[in-house]
This record gives C-alpha cells, sequence and structure tokens, in this order.
C-alpha cells in the first residue's frame, strides 16, 4: 500500500510517496518518488495535486466544498481579465508611461482607465455609479479608485487624445496585415440632458439625428475601415454643419497617419460640391459617394434613366439589377438600378400618398406649413382647393430603383458597388458606439470632460471590435459571455482567515475567447493569492 509521507527537518519539510511491504514477515517501507520540500510548492500546485489524487480516487469534491465551505461574495472576473489583456495587445502601459513621463502625473490613471473601460463594455453608466460598481469587479485594483481618480484620468485622456488616435492607429498597423486601401467617413450626433448653450463651447443646438432638436449635442466624425476597426475620430460642435467636417478629417488623416493612397467613402452629404473639389486638389485621395440624379443636367439624367442602355452585372440578371456610367465634371457617375429598390420605394410613397389623401379628406388635420413627407404631395389650386400634387407623385416615380455613385477612382465598376455597400460599417461602429457602448447622453458639461469620454468611448469600441473580429462573435455574446464569467468567495465553516474562489462553469463562447486572447482563466477552486497571480 502506498501512501504519502510528511518529514519535518531542519532544512524544511518534504513529501515521500512511500510504499508499505512485508518482507520475511516483517513489514517494510520504500520510498516510491521523492516530491521535495513543500516549501517549494506554491499553494495552488499543492491544491492541484491534492485535487488530482481525489479525483483519481474517485472522491467528488463538490460536495466536500458544500460542506465545508459557505459563500462570502461575488466578483466578475471577465471584465477586467480581458481588459487587461486587451491593454497588453495594444501597449496602452506603454501610452500610460509616455503621458506619465510627459506630463509627470503621480496617480494610477491607468488603473482608472481600466476601470472605466471593463464598465463601459459591462454596463455603461456615470462615472460616479463606475465609482460605485467597481466592487462587483475583481482583478483591477486591490484598493478601491477613488471617484477623483476617474474625472482626472478623463482629464488626461482628454488633454492627450490626439496622441492616443495616433498611437492607436499605429498599434492596428502592427496587428492588422492589410492594407488600409480604404476608409469610410460619416456623422453623428451626441445629445445632452440639456438645453442651456455655452458660448465658444462644444454643446451647441443643431441639426439632431437622433431626433432631439431642442437638447444641445456635440458633433461626432468617424473614420473606419472596412472591418469597421476605428482609425479616427474627431469631435465638432454642435451646430457644425456636417459636410464641413470632411475636409479637417482628410487632412489630419494625410499628415498625421502616413496614408500615401487611401479611397474616401462617404454618403452623399458629406462631400457636396467644395468638399469634391477640395479632394481633388488632394494627393492620394479620391472618393466614392453617393450622388444625386435629380441635381445632375437633364441630358445627362436622361441618359442614365435610359435603362435600355444599361449594363448587368457578372451573375445577375439585367432585370434586377443593371448600372450604366457616364463622365461628367471630371468624375464618373455610375448610375444602378435595382429592382428590389424600386418596389421599396413605390411602396413608400403610396404610404404617403394615401396619408396625404387622408389630410385631403379631412383638411382640419392639414397644415400648409408641412412640406416634408405626406405634405409633399399636397398642393393647393387658384381657387384653395387642397388636391393631391400628381405631378410630384409622378416626377418622384421617375427615379424608383435609381441610385447614383460619384468617383475620382479608375477601379472596375464591381468594386466600386461594393466599397459603397460597405458604408454600413461605418453606420454599425455609430450603432454600438450609441447602443451597445451608450456613448450619449452625456452628462459631462465642460469641453475637457466632453473630449475625455469620447476618448475613453472610443477606446472601448477598439476593444470591442477587435473582440467582435477575433471571435467572430457578435458584440451583445461576448457582453453576454463576460458577464458570465464569476468568481463565488468562498470561506471555510470554521471561521479561518483564509478565503478561497469558486469559478463559474466555462461556456462555449468563454473558451472561443479565452483562447483568441490566449489568457488562462483561474483553476475551477484557488486560493486568494493563486486568484492575483491569475488576475493582476
Amino acid at each position: 500500500m502506498a501512501f504519502i509521507r510528511v518529514e519535518k527537518k531542519q532544512s524544511g519539510t518534504y513529501l515521500r510517496i512511500v510504499q508499505s511491504y512485508k518482507e520475511n514477515g516483517k513489514p517494510k517501507h520504500k520510498t516510491l518518488h521523492s516530491l521535495g520540500k513543500v516549501e517549494d510548492y506554491p499553494p495552488n500546485q499543492l491544491e492541484a495535486i491534492a485535487k488530482k489524487l481525489l479525483a483519481l480516487s474517485g472522491i467528488n469534491m463538490k460536495p466536500i466544498v458544500a460542506d465545508s465551505f459557505h459563500e462570502v461574495g461575488r466578483y466578475n472576473y471577465g471584465y477586467a481579465l480581458v481588459v487587461k489583456k486587451l491593454f497588453d495587445v495594444f501597449k496602452i502601459g506603454t501610452f500610460i508611461k509616455r503621458v506619465n513621463v510627459k506630463r509627470r502625473i503621480k496617480f494610477n490613471w491607468g488603473q482608472a482607465l481600466h476601470l472605466m473601460v471593463a464598465e463601459r463594455l459591462n454596463d455603461p453608466v456615470s462615472k460616479l455609479q463606475n465609482s460605485l460598481n467597481q466592487e462587483e469587479l475583481i482583478g483591477i485594483s486591490e484598493k478601491t479608485i477613488p471617484l477623483h481618480h476617474l474625472y482626472r484620468a478623463l482629464d488626461v485622456l482628454a488633454q492627450e487624445q490626439e496622441f492616443l488616435k495616433e498611437f492607436l492607429f499605429e498599434q492596428q498597423q502592427n496587428l492588422f496585415t492589410q492594407n488600409l486601401d480604404v476608409v469610410f467617413y460619416d456623422v453623428t450626433t451626441l445629445y445632452f440632458e440639456s438645453q442651456i448653450e455655452e458660448p465658444d463651447c462644444l454643446r451647441q443646438k443643431g441639426y439632431s439625428k437622433d431626433g432631439k432638436a431642442h437638447k444641445t449635442q456635440v458633433v461626432l466624425g468617424l473614420l473606419v475601415d472596412k472591418l469597421r476597426n476605428p482609425i479616427s475620430y474627431q469631435i465638432y460642435k454642435g451646430n457644425t454643419y456636417e459636410g464641413g467636417t470632411m475636409p479637417e478629417a482628410l487632412k489630419r488623416l494625410k499628415d498625421k497617419y502616413r496614408i500615401d493612397q487611401v479611397i474616401v467613402v462617404a454618403d452623399s452629404a458629406m462631400i457636396d460640391q467644395s468638399n469634391q473639389e477640395f479632394i481633388a486638389k488632394m494627393d492620394g485621395v479620391s472618393y466614392i459617394i453617393g450622388d444625386s440624379i435629380k441635381v445632375l443636367p437633364k441630358k445627362i439624367k436622361t441618359i442614365l434613366l435610359d435603362r435600355e442602355v444599361h449594363k448587368s452585372l457578372d451573375g445577375i440578371k439585367k432585370e434586377n439589377f443593371s448600372y450604366h456610367e457616364t463622365t461628367y465634371k471630371g468624375r464618373r457617375i455610375i448610375c444602378t438600378y435595382s429592382a428590389k429598390r424600386a418596389r421599396k420605394s413605390k411602396i413608400e410613397r403610396e404610404k404617403l400618398i394615401n396619408k396625404a389623401q387622408t389630410w385631403i379628406n379631412q383638411p382640419s388635420k392639414y397644415s400648409q406649413t408641412k412640406k416634408r413627407g405626406a405634405g409633399k404631395y399636397i398642393v393647393t389650386d387658384k381657387e384653395g382647393d387642397i388636391l393631391l400634387n400628381t405631378a410630384k407623385i409622378n416626377k418622384d416615380a421617375m427615379y424608383d430603383g435609381f441610385k447614383a455613385i460619384a468617383t475620382t477612382t479608375d477601379i472596375p465598376v464591381s468594386q466600386i458597388l461594393e466599397k459603397y455597400r460597405d458604408l454600413w460599417q461605418v453606420e454599425r461602429a455609430f450603432r454600438t458606439l450609441k447602443s451597445q457602448l451608450e456613448i450619449r447622453p452625456m452628462f459631462h458639461w465642460t469641453d475637457k470632460r466632453i473630449e475625455g469620454h469620447v476618448a475613453m468611448c472610443f477606446l472601448s469600441f477598439l476593444f470591442l471590435n477587435y473582440l467582435r473580429n477575433l471571435t467572430k462573435l457578435s458584440e451583445k455574446e461576448i457582453v453576454k459571455t463576460l458577464d458570465l464569467m464569476q468568481l463565488s468567495a468562498i470561506k471555510h465553516n470554521d471561521d479561518s482567515k483564509e478565503l478561497m474562489y469558486m469559478r463559474s462553469k466555462s461556456t462555449d463562447n468563454q473558451d472561443i475567447i479565452t483562447k483568441k486572447l490566449k489568457i488562462v482563466v483561474p483553476k475551477e477552486i484557488s486560493t486568494q493569492s493563486a486568484i492575483y497571480q491569475c488576475i493582476r
């Protein structure tokens, strides 16, 4: 029979696996294997050996733990562990050290940033609630991070936002192999729970894309690549015309990110005539934009709308999708026709016509000031009668299914259409920022705090999108998976001071995330010291 012998000597306590046997009727022992000194083993290794031996004996550990321990707390370790790893991937520690040297910062604002990003991914709340919620997370700091450190960290981010954007772009260039040959640009508005405008400040009232015209806002311009990786952003006053943000965005792109050749893809509102002229003068920059057929000269328009001269794309029936190309004012105009788009336009117009007819039948519900929507299909004649504007209806019907794209590139039409279709990537990026990360409404009032908040959200989005591309999981799946990565703090019933931690069961998606990030998760049952070694 084999057993473990513990021998205490002056040099330490030794473990040996010893076998007892009888020889000529006399009991004897021989050492099968020496395990060495107990002091050479960290507690978690001794624990692992004991668990393995118990498992080999067929004993179930769960009843033993259940009978011997009780839970004293429960924490999430997933967000802290994953954000810590992403800090390493993007070398945020190096960025923080450079800022500390430059500004001689004494407090640990890196921990504050770690907490804010983890909470932004977890449950976006105010910075005050961030401070209160940190007790639910384990792995960020052994001590409570003061609330004022969160605010001061935002101030640092605001002061270093340009350096942060350049630094993150450099890291992305090192991480990803594809060339940055196309960028997508769009703007959105971020509103505040305030109606008070401050002169010469970012918070101003303007055209709101969130339908919050009565509230103050800022305008956010965002550049992303074809994988939805954020390249850069810029914040403008809330009353800034969205098309006016394009020249500065492109100039920064060329000056700061050292890009030789790039195609900018944007919606028609982004690149008006002045912006087209601006881009034409920039070396190495071309564009693909949505264009308006209606504003083109009649001669050009007539050719583009003639489906008899349209061509088909490979593999697509001409009656379903076709295009015609011409040149106008130094740029290529590609007019496409989609039968699916035509059906959609017709249905939407018929809804407006029905609404307009309701107003005509009940004039008290109609206001002549309504020029949009159904109102555009109503006209008042010389006698003052309210009628359907059939001329306007027929004119709009002419454009059903047609869409124009303008470009200064010389690439094939199929590639132009593909790149323009990818414009939805930036729309999805804004959707994630607004919904998943809840970048707005904002509750900061000074320009510095606003800029710091947006910089923190930009970093959070970069991390979340990197995880999405790496794991092929959706943003919601990633967050749900990290939510389930929990530790229960358990204590022995003899009221000893030693805390143990029991990890929640791993899920398939958790395994995907941890394997892709090459993260080592805590063991199923670990000591407090082993937990700190793993997640800090």
